[in-house]
């Protein structure tokens, strides 16, 4: 009743990957692999012999960071309707603190290192190749492996799971929360592009009033951007603080705490210097990289929700972080029109 699973796909981001094939496990020390084309039509040909088998909610599902492998699946119309057994969540709920990666958790619980992923396709960078480059006698050896390990992983966990009384929270909390994350993912967020757009030229230009301001008040033109340049203006020029304290390097500190001490003693140029920041980091940070990040196929926006990342057990966002858009300052929140 227990399968375990694996994806081998073109790339990380699973709404954006194709997939190369699809490795199984039921038994220890046995794997299987069945690969995939690049033809689409064909490929979903293939898993439509397993649609029986994915909706069978009797079965259990293993995987390793399986919200990954629902997620590739769901892009190729595929739902698995059993229960789900996450190997990184069931460590994480075990043990909250520390890495996770299933090579370590490999090596750490069953002193077996796996084959890593960059024997096959190289180290990260512009070189990288990607999975469908693989040799099918090398994909089928890794992916089978991939599989095997992490079954053999669910075999360690369950017990602790019960030694550590996290049974309840890992089956009725985490795991069901899987489901829920993949299909948030798989929806996205459209983007109001053109407002952003026209946001953006008008924080490019508040920003180059705030930058002249300072200048202007400064006497001198510099580099705004710099910490050690900023530092030498206000302290060594202008003398606003006689008591600056300087970093290791030997440059004085510049950074928000000390800039808003100097703004509530009423110098203007800090002020300026103070918006300058807040204007370029929300063009450069928001702005313009939301709509960088737009998905070529949804014309969306699709983040990754880290699970089994924060010790607290709060969910952590990325590509891009929908949990940190600015809402403290007016200009901050002016960015939240933008998602429709």
């Amino acid at each position: 009743d227990e399968i375990c699973f694996d994806t081998e796909t073109t790339g990380i981001d699973a709404n954006e990957a194709e997939l190369v094939g699809l490795s199984f496990a039921v038994t220890p020390a046995e794997g299987y692999f069945i690969p995939c084309p690049p033809n689409r039509e064909e490929t979903l040909s293939i898993l439509a012999l397993f649609s029986e088998l994915f909706a069978n909610t009797e079965k259990t599902w293993i995987g390793q960071n399986i919200k990954y492998d629902l997620l590739v699946l769901k892009w190729y119309d595929v739902t698995i309707a059993g229960k789900l057994f996450d190997t990184m969540l069931a460590h994480y709920v075990i043990e909250p603190e520390g890495k996770r990666g299933m090579d370590l958790l490999s090596a750490k619980y069953l002193g077996y290192e796996p084959v890593h992923i960059e024997e096959l396709i190289g180290k990260k960078g512009k070189s990288q190749g990607t999975m469908r480059d693989v040799p099918l006698d090398k994909i089928t050896e890794y992916a089978s492996e991939d599989a095997d390990i992490t079954l053999q992983l669910k075999n360690k966990f369950a017990p602790l799971l019960k030694d550590k009384d996290v049974e309840k929270v890992f089956h009725e909390v985490e795991s069901p929360l899987v489901q829920v994350l993949t299909d948030i993912e798989f929806q996205g967020v459209k983007i109001d592009t053109g407002f952003l757009n026209d946001y953006s030229k008008q924080l490019e230009k508040e920003a180059k009033t705030a930058e002249e301001n300072v200048y202007q008040q400064a006497g001198v033109r510099f580099n705004l951007a710099s910490p050690k340049q900023l530092g030498e203006v206000l302290f060594d020029k202008l003398k606003l603080d006689p008591s600056a304290k300087k970093t290791k390097t030997g440059q004085y500190q510049t950074g928000e705490d000390v800039l808003l001490k100097l703004a509530a003693r009423g110098n203007a140029i800090v002020d300026d210097i103070l918006a300058f920041r807040e204007l370029t980091k929300l063009k450069s940070t928001y702005v313009d990289s939301l709509p960088q990040l737009i998905n070529s196929r949804t014309g969306r926006v699709h983040t990754t929700y880290g699970h089994a990342v924060a010790v607290t057990g709060r969910l952590a966002s990325n590509n891009p972080n929908l949990q940190n858009i600015p809402v403290r300052t007016d200009r901050g929140k002016e960015i939240r029109k933008a998602f429709i």
